[in-house]
C-alpha cells in the first residue's frame, strides 16, 4: 500500500510539473490569429474604401495561409484614409495592413501553475502600407508647401535596390544597446525598379533656403544682419560649376535655415532632400489602387517567440506577390 501511494504521488508530481507554465512550453504552444479593433476610416469614397479593403483582405490570406503563428496572438487591423490639407493634391489614397505579435505569458498570479495568458501590448509589429513611406509622410500629396514650408521632405538614407526591391535601412527605435533591442527593417515596393521619390540637387536645396531666408529678413528686419551670412554662403555656393550643383543635397538637420555646408551621404546627424517624382504614378488609376507598397518590421531582439514569429513572416510576405497588386 505504501508504494503505491508513493508512486501515485510521483505519477501526480510528472503529471503537475508537465501541466506547470513556462516560456518554453509557452514558445511551442500553436498560435492564433484574432481580428483587432476596426481601424479609421477618413476621406475615402464608397467605391474606393471596398477596394482598399479587397487589397488588405487579399494581403491578410497571402501571410495568413503560409504561416501559423506559434506562442503568441496575432491580432491584426487595417485602416484607412487621409487628412486633407488646403493645396494638397492627392495622387493615391493611404492604407494600412498591421500585425502585433502579442506573446502567451504565464500567469503568475494564478494559483493554476498552467494558467497564461496574452500579452497585452508588443514592441514587435509587421506593417504592411499602400502608397505611404513612414518616413516621407506626405510623399503622396504633390503640394510640398504643406510639410512645415519646407517645399521638400528628408530621407536618413538612399534606398538599396536588392533583386528588384528597395531596402530602406533599418534603425533602431527602442532600448538602444541592449540585448533587447527594438530595430525597425524597412523595403519599398515599386514598379519597375524605380521610386516615386526624386533627390533634390543642391541647386534646388539652396534655391529654397535662399527664398525661406529671404522671408525671414522681410518678416523680421532686425534679423538681417545675422540671416545675411547665411545668404552668403548661399549666393557663393550657387557659383559653382553646375557638375558640383546638380549632386544631390545632402544636408544637416541643424542647417536647413541657417545654411553652412553640404556634407557627405552617412554623416551623423544629416538628411537627404527628396520631393514626389510625379513621373512615377500612373495617373489613369483610382485612388485605391496601390501604386507602391511599404513593408516595415519592428522587432524587439533577444526574445525567442519575436524572433521566430518574425522569421516565418518574412517568408510568408510574398513581395513579388505584392509587386504583381500594383496597379490594379
Amino acid at each position: 500500500m505504501k508504494y503505491k501511494i508513493l508512486f501515485a504521488c510521483l505519477l501526480f508530481s510528472i503529471w503537475s510539473s508537465a501541466q506547470d507554465c513556462s516560456k518554453e512550453i509557452l514558445q511551442k504552444k500553436p498560435g492564433t490569429w484574432k481580428p483587432g479593433s476596426k481601424g479609421s476610416v477618413a476621406n475615402v469614397s464608397a467605391a474606393d474604401l471596398a477596394k482598399e479593403k479587397a487589397v488588405t483582405t487579399a494581403i491578410h490570406k497571402m501571410v495568413s495561409s503560409n504561416y501559423q503563428p506559434a506562442g503568441c496572438q496575432i491580432t491584426y487591423g487595417t485602416s484607412f484614409g487621409k487628412s486633407v490639407s488646403a493645396g494638397e493634391h492627392w495622387i493615391a489614397d493611404p492604407y494600412y495592413y498591421s500585425m502585433y505579435i502579442l506573446r502567451y505569458l504565464c500567469d503568475k498570479k494564478s494559483k493554476d501553475p498552467s494558467k497564461y495568458y496574452v500579452d497585452y501590448s508588443t514592441p514587435t509589429t509587421v506593417t504592411i502600407t499602400a502608397n505611404v513611406i513612414f518616413c516621407l509622410n506626405n510623399l503622396y500629396a504633390t503640394n510640398l508647401a504643406t510639410d512645415n514650408f519646407r517645399g521638400y521632405l528628408k530621407l536618413k538614407e538612399r534606398p538599396v535596390l536588392k533583386d528588384g526591391y528597395y531596402f530602406m535601412g533599418e534603425e533602431v527605435v527602442g532600448d538602444y544597446g541592449t540585448a533587447s533591442e527594438i530595430k525597425e527593417y524597412r523595403w519599398l515596393i515599386t514598379y519597375n525598379d524605380t521610386l516615386p521619390f526624386s533627390y533634390l540637387t543642391r541647386k534646388e536645396y539652396l534655391l529654397i533656403q535662399k527664398k525661406r531666408l529671404e522671408k525671414d529678413i522681410k518678416d523680421s528686419p532686425g534679423e538681417k544682419t545675422y540671416l545675411d551670412k547665411y545668404l552668403k554662403n548661399i549666393s557663393e555656393y550657387l557659383s559653382k560649376p553646375e557638375s558640383e550643383l546638380n549632386k544631390a543635397a545632402v544636408c544637416m538637420w541643424n542647417e536647413e535655415q541657417r545654411f553652412e555646408k553640404f556634407v557627405e551621404e552617412g554623416t551623423r546627424g544629416s538628411f537627404i532632400a527628396v520631393k514626389p517624382n510625379l513621373n512615377y504614378y500612373h495617373k489613369k488609376l483610382s485612388m485605391s489602387s496601390p501604386q507602391f507598397f511599404t513593408v516595415a518590421y519592428k522587432v524587439s531582439h533577444g526574445d525567442p517567440v519575436f524572433e521566430e514569429n518574425i522569421a516565418n513572416i518574412k517568408k510568408a510576405v510574398d513581395f513579388a506577390t505584392l509587386k504583381n497588386m500594383l496597379g490594379k
